[in-house]
């Protein structure tokens, strides 16, 4: 993972309401992940995400394109604590 936006987050240090981690938590829990990219796919993908309703979000949550394997299983991103929360994340996953 190269890249990350959150909608609603202006920058890295903000605090999402409703969500139990900051921006920068969120961002490193990220970094964790690991991907195996299929030869055929170009060597930059965009995947947007939506995270709604109280819980932790685990990568097991994370919704892949085909062509594209999560390796990293089970690491914990964020915990959504407001039941009218949603969250949208695009991650930019690189070669």
């Amino acid at each position: 993972m190269t890249g990350l936006k959150i909608k609603g987050a202006p920058h890295e240090y903000h605090v999402v309401d409703g969500v139990m981690e900051n921006v920068i938590d969120i961002m490193l829990n990220f970094k964790k992940l690991r991907f195996k990219f299929d030869e055929n796919l170009d060597a930059e993908q965009w995947i947007s995400q939506r995270f709604s309703g109280v819980g932790s979000y685990t990568s097991s949550n994370i919704k892949l394109s085909s062509g594209i394997e999560l390796l990293s299983e089970d690491v914990h991103l964020f915990e959504i604590t407001d039941p009218s929360v949603e969250l949208n994340i695009d991650i930019r996953i690189e070669k």
